[in-house]
């Protein structure tokens, strides 16, 4: 082999090196922390779905994004295909990104207005929408808001855009980049760059709050958004 093909063959492996490393995610211990974290488990939705659970800490979470469309109650909920009407509408309604099923349902779930939050019937029974000082508790426990959504994202699939910062880690919560609905156009809108989840806190008549996270940061934010607003759910286990 002449030098000049060591060379090209040398930065050809070079560049690859570069590639896997910044795209891989800074690695952490795993967990030894006491209560649940690490316990796996399974819990179905009134309709028969079924999700994984994962411990982390002192909680137990779904650790999949829920797609019912009925409340635990057995309700049905609206589904709302036209932007305009979703817009407009101010009572509980769900819809899938895109109104897609065959792609977006079980991946990433349902997006559903606060208004379906409020009635207090959207999770299993024995589990519920976390409130805020309960989501402040899982960011505590991985470290602070600034590391706690790169603990949580999923960094094994291509469905979050480059660059996912993140860091490897054994809670399997695996949060995925489902996007929202937005209240103004009902136009769908930020998949593959954020995650919306919402809590079950209300900050006024047209307002709540929800948790995000995003393709360019390791952070678990807190938004206000106007409850017509559609965001995915995680479930968290009751106490």
């Amino acid at each position: 082999m002449n030098s000049l093909s060591i060379l090209v063959k040398s930065k050809s492996l070079f560049l690859v090196f570069l590639i896997i490393t910044f795209n891989s995610c800074e690695v952490t211990e795993p967990a030894l922390d006491p209560d649940y974290t690490g316990q796996t488990g399974q819990v179905a939705d009134i309709e028969g779905n079924v999700y994984k659970t994962v411990g982390i800490g002192s909680q137990i979470w779904m650790a999949e994004n829920l797609q019912t469309t009925l409340l635990n109650d057995n309700s049905p909920m609206s589904i709302i295909l036209n932007d305009s009407i979703w817009a407009r509408l101010n009572a509980p309604a769900y819809c899938w990104y895109n109104n897609d099923t065959i792609i977006n349902k079980n991946l990433y779930g349902a997006l559903y207005n606060f208004y379906v939050i409020e009635t207090g019937l959207l999770c299993p029974t024995g589990w519920h929408v976390p409130d805020e000082s309960e989501w402040n508790t899982l960011e505590t426990f991985l470290g602070g808001y600034e590391i706690a959504g790169g603990k949580l994202k999923d960094y094994h699939t291509p469905y979050w855009n480059e660059p996912n910062p993140c860091i490897a880690n054994n809670y399997d919560f695996s949060a995925l980049p489902g996007g929202n609905r937005l209240f103004f156009s009902g136009k769908f809108f930020d998949k593959g760059e954020r995650g919306y989840w919402w809590t079950s806190i209300s900050k006024n008549e047209f307002y709540a709050y929800s948790k995000s996270m995003s393709y360019n940061s390791t952070s678990l934010d807190k938004f206000e958004n106007r409850k017509k607003i559609g965001c995915s759910v995680r479930c968290l286990k009751d106490k």
